[in-house]
């Protein structure tokens, strides 16, 4: 039933950014071709009009994820949609889950574009990069460290658990907000606040007892696990909590 609630969830992803995705790619390659920055700008206000076209595109996107990612937990689990997937059967976590790996998955297919999109716009020598030369620099930099994949994955997985943190820490203040009657919103910013706050608390804790530099100075490996768990566990309690309050004390409006 997981995967039906995922099949749903991304049909919602697909319809909201359908557009905004391919237009950040458009529009860094006009400004590619509109602005030569290998050469003297003999337009500069169709310059200064273009940039800011492309990084207002690439604003509204961040704003659009954050907005989808509340939208769709608020909305699809607490408004209007909440009476319908409520009745379906299935567990309160199968339903913050699918809209858990939807907005990560959103939040991370957004980034690529945006990377994409910048590299669109400025100009890279391809033959430079594909080159005997380089090849050989990338062999050479492997040979002497042949952990760096290993380092590239273990840092991929802390970036991964970072946004999980910021997408639990959302969905647990819209729970919490939502326990009120009146000013929901307003409550549910209080509460991410207040989270925000106990999470600068804890990474403050962990600091403190230097487990940090321990680990590091006997593996160097070790770090971005640690790091990677000690994300895991607050997004676990946040998970659990939103979980818990949808379970036990729902509210639809």
């Amino acid at each position: 039933m997981l995967w039906k609630l995922l099949k749903y969830d991304f049909r919602a992803m697909v319809k909201s950014f359908a557009i905004l995705w391919p237009a950040s790619l458009v529009v860094a390659l006009v400004n590619r071709f509109t602005i030569p920055f290998d050469q003297p700008l003999d337009n500069e206000l169709l310059a200064v009009v273009t940039m800011v076209a492309f990084f207002s595109v690439l604003f509204a996107m961040c704003v659009a994820v954050l907005i989808f990612i509340v939208q769709r937990f608020y909305k699809g689990l607490l408004g209007d949609e909440g009476y319908l997937m409520h009745t379906l059967p299935v567990r309160t976590w199968q339903l913050v889950a699918s809209k858990l790996i939807c907005a990560l998955v959103t939040s991370v297919v957004s980034i690529a574009v945006a990377i994409l999109a910048i590299i669109i716009l400025f100009p890279i020598k391809w033959e430079t990069v594909f080159n005997l030369a380089t090849f050989r620099a990338l062999w050479a930099a492997l040979t002497r460290r042949p952990d760096i994949p290993l380092f590239i994955t273990e840092y991929s997985v802390l970036f991964l658990c970072g946004i999980l943190l910021c997408i639990t820490t959302i969905y647990l203040a819209i729970a919490v907000g939502h326990l009120f009657q009146r000013h929901r919103v307003v409550m549910s910013v209080a509460a991410f606040i207040a989270l925000d706050i106990l999470g600068s608390v804890y990474i403050d804790v962990l600091d403190g007892l230097n487990l940090f530099n321990a680990i590091a100075a006997q593996n160097e490996h070790m770090i971005a696990w640690l790091v990677s768990g000690l994300l895991l566990i607050p997004s676990g309690i946040f998970f659990a909590g939103a979980c818990g309050i949808l379970h036990s004390r729902l509210n639809l409006e």
